[in-house]
C-alpha cells in the first residue's frame, strides 16, 4: 500500500463510536483512500496498516501487527496476530521421505518439485546442498518482518485464531480453526481457499490450493492445484495437482498427481508421483530395532490396490500395480508396467501386464486434462508417455526376462526376492518387445527443435521432469562452482532443460537404435523404426481395448436396469450411465 497516513481526529472518533479501540491510535496507519465506515467491533494492537474498501467486524479479541490491504473483508474472527519477528513458515524443515531424518527440505516461497528433489535426494552432493540451503536462507531472511499481511481482496470469515500467518491476495478463509506460523499463497488469477475446522501449523502453500474439512497439517507444503480434505499430514510435501482426502500421510514427498481418497489409507516415508492409493493401503517403515528409518520409492504411475501393504524399504517401478501384502522388499524398477501380487505369502511379479491395461491408457490421457493450475506453473510436469526414463528400464527388464527364460524351464523363475511364472515371463518378453518398438519409434518420430544435444546414457525422473542424468550433473556442478547462484536461477535451468526434452529424447533413442543395428541408422532405417513403432502402438492399444471390453460384459452390468424387463433395457441403462457421451 502506498501513501499511508495517520488517522484523523474525526476518524478516531468514528471508529470509537463503532465499537473499536486501540492500544495506541498513533500506531494505526491508513491509506489515502481509507474509509472508517465498515470498520466495527475491533481492538487494534501494535502496528496496524489498513487499506481502502476494507471491512472489519466481529473480532473477539484483537488484530495485532498486521497490514490489511485494499478490499479485504474480515468478519467474525477470534484473533489475528503477528507476535514479534516472523518468517511465516519459511525455513521450516520438513523431514520428507525418511521419517528418521537426513532428507529435510526447508520451506520457502520459491520451492518447486524439482528443487525439493535435489535437496531431499542429493544429500551426498554436500557442497551443492550446502550452497542451495545458503541461497534459501538468504532469500528467506530478506522477508522476515514483524508485520503480517492480509493480501488485497482476501476474505476471512468465521475463523478462530490466526497467528504469524501471511494471507495472499484473493484468498478465502472460512471457518478456519487455527493457522500458525505459515503462509497461504494466493493470487487474483489463482486464489487459494482454506475451510471449515482446518488446523495448519508451520506450513507454506502455493497459489490455487484448496484445504478443507478439518484437515490438519504440521510442517507441510501444499503446492499449486493441490486439494486436501479431512486429511492429516506431518512432515510432507504435496506438489502440483495432488489430491488427498480422508487418510493420513507422514514424511512423504508427494510428487505431482499423488492421489489418496480413502479412510484408513496411510502414505508414509516415501516418494510418490502420479500415484493412487486404494482403500486401506499401508506401508511400514519401522523394521527390526533401528526405528522408523526405512523408505520407499514409488516411481511414476504406481497404484496400491485396496488393503495393499508393503514393508519398507522398497522400490516400485513406473506404473506398477501392487496387490496384497509384501514383506520381502521387492525392487521392480526394471519392470515398469507390471503387477506385483501376493501368492501364498510370496511376492509374484507379472511383468509388463499393465502395458495392456485400459486403466493405464485412461490414466495417461486424464492427467494433462486435470491440471488445475492457473498462471505461472512452478512445478515442471512432463506428460510424455514414451520417454527414455521408462524405456531404458523396460529394456533392462526385457534383457533380464530373456536371460531367465534361457535357463531350464520351470513353473516359476526366481528373481530379486520375487517369483515369475514361466507363462507370464514369456508374455512379458512379448509385451516389452512391442513396447520397445513403440517407445523408440515415438521418440525418433516426435517433433523437436533440432538442437544438437547429447541425451545418451542414464535418465532420471526429477519429480515430474524427465531429463538425462548428465544434465543434472551439469546443473549440480554449476551450483557448486557458483554459476547458478540463486534458487530462481536453478528453477530457470530446469525450465531450459525441459525445453530441450524432445531433442534429448531423440538423441537417446537414436543412440539406442545405433547400438541395435550396429551402425549409424540410415534415413530408410529410421523411417522403418517409426513405422514399426506405430504398428506396436496400434497392437498394444488393441489389447488395451480388449481389456476395456471386460468392463462392459454381462457380469459388469449386474445392478443396472433395476426395474428392467429385458436385457436391452439393462444394456440401455448401463450405457446411459457409463458411456453418456455416446
Amino acid at each position: 500500500m502506498e501513501n499511508l497516513r495517520k488517522l484523523t481526529h474525526q476518524e478516531r472518533e468514528q471508529l470509537t463510536s463503532q465499537g473499536c479501540s486501540a492500544e495506541c491510535w498513533d500506531s494505526v496507519s491508513v491509506s489515502s483512500k481509507f474509509s472508517a465506515e465498515r470498520i466495527r467491533g475491533c481492538r487494534f494492537e501494535g502496528e496496524i496498516e489498513i487499506g481502502a474498501d476494507v471491512t472489519i467486524s466481529g473480532v473477539t479479541t484483537h488484530i495485532k501487527n498486521y497490514r490489511i490491504e485494499d478490499g479485504v473483508t474480515i468478519c467474525g474472527i477470534g484473533r489475528l496476530e503477528c507476535d514479534g519477528a516472523s518468517r511465516f513458515g519459511e525455513g521450516t524443515e520438513v523431514a520428507c521421505i525418511n521419517e528418521g531424518g537426513g532428507r529435510e527440505v526447508p520451506l520457502y516461497r520459491g520451492i518447486t518439485a524439482q528443487t525439493a528433489y535435489i535437496i531431499a535426494l542429493y544429500r551426498h552432493r554436500k557442497e551443492a546442498i550446502a550452497k542451495i540451503l545458503k541461497m534459501v536462507e538468504e532469500d528467506i531472511a530478506s522477508r522476515s518482518t514483524t508485520l503480517g499481511t492480509i493480501g488485497r481482496g482476501a476474505r476471512l470469515t468465521n475463523c478462530n485464531i490466526i497467528i504469524n500467518t501471511h494471507i495472499g491476495p484473493s484468498a478465502t478463509l472460512d471457518g478456519v480453526s487455527l493457522l500458525s506460523n505459515g503462509t497461504i499463497g494466493s493470487t487474483e488469477q489463482s486464489p487459494s481457499s482454506v475451510g471449515i475446522n482446518v488446523r495448519l501449523n508451520a506450513f507454506l502453500t502455493a497459489d490455487g490450493c484448496h484445504i478443507d474439512d478439518g484437515t490438519t497439517l504440521r510442517r507441510c507444503y501444499v503446492g499449486q492445484g493441490v486439494k486436501l480434505g479431512n486429511f492429516t499430514a506431518t512432515d510432507s510435501l504435496f506438489f502440483a495437482n495432488s489430491h488427498c482426502e480422508n487418510g493420513e500421510a507422514c514424511s512423504i514427498f508427494a510428487g505431482p498427481y499423488t492421489v489418496s481418497h480413502h479412510k484408513a489409507s496411510l502414505l508414509i516415508a516415501g516418494m510418490f508421483s502420479f500415484f493412487n492409493a486404494g482403500s486401506g493401503s499401508n506401508q511400514s517403515n519401522h523394521l527390526f530395532k533401528t526405528g522408523p528409518v526405512h523408505q520407499g520409492i514409488h516411481q511414476r504411475g504406481c497404484k496400491f490396490a485396496s488393503d495393499a501393504y508393503m514393508m519398507l524399504p522398497v522400490k516400485n517401478g513406473a506404473f506398477t500395480v501392487i496387490l496384497g501384502r509384501h514383506k520381502n522388499h521387492p525392487d521392480t524398477e526394471n519392470f515398469p508396467y507390471s503387477y506385483l501380487i501376493e501368492n501364498q505369502d510370496a511376492t509374484t511379479l507379472i511383468p509388463a501386464h499393465n502395458l495392456v491395461s485400459y486403466g493405464t491408457v485412461r490414466d495417461i490421457a486424464k492427467w494433462p486434462k486435470r491440471d488445475k493450475r492457473q498462471g505461472t506453473k512452478r512445478d515442471i510436469v512432463n506428460f510424455d508417455e514414451c520417454n527414455p526414463f521408462i524405456a531404458e528400464r523396460l529394456l533392462k527388464g526385457l534383457d533380464i526376462l530373456k536371460e531367465l527364460g534361457a535357463k531350464e524351464i520351470t513353473e516359476y523363475y526366481n528373481y530379486g526376492r520375487m517369483r515369475i511364472k514361466a507363462s507370464m515371463l514369456r508374455r512379458g518378453v512379448k509385451l516389452y518387445t512391442l513396447a520397445r518398438s513403440k517407445f523408440i519409434g515415438a521418440m525418433i518420430g516426435a517433433e523437436r527443435s533440432g538442437a544438437e544435444v547429447d541425451g545418451s546414457g542414464q535418465w532420471i525422473d526429477v519429480a515430474g521432469e524427465y531429463m538425462p542424468l548428465s544434465a543434472m550433473e551439469r546443473l549440480l556442478a554449476d551450483i557448486e562452482n557458483g554459476t547458478l547462484a540463486t534458487t530462481e536461477a536453478i528453477v530457470e535451468r530446469f525450465a531450459a532443460e525441459h525445453d530441450l526434452y524432445a531433442d534429448y529424447a531423440y538423441s537417446w533413442a537414436k543412440d539406442r537404435l545405433t547400438s541395435f543395428v550396429g551402425h549409424t541408422p540410415t534415413e530408410e532405417e529410421i523411417s522403418r523404426v517409426i513405422e514399426l513403432g506405430t504398428e506396436a502402438t496400434r497392437d498394444l492399444r488393441a489389447m488395451a481395448e480388449k481389456d476395456k471390453e471386460k468392463d462392459s460384459d454381462n457380469v459388469m452390468r449386474i445392478s443396472y436396469g433395476i426395474d428392467a424387463t429385458s436385457q436391452d433395457e439393462v444394456i440401455a441403462d448401463f450405457n446411459a450411465v457409463r458411456f453418456p457421451e455416446n
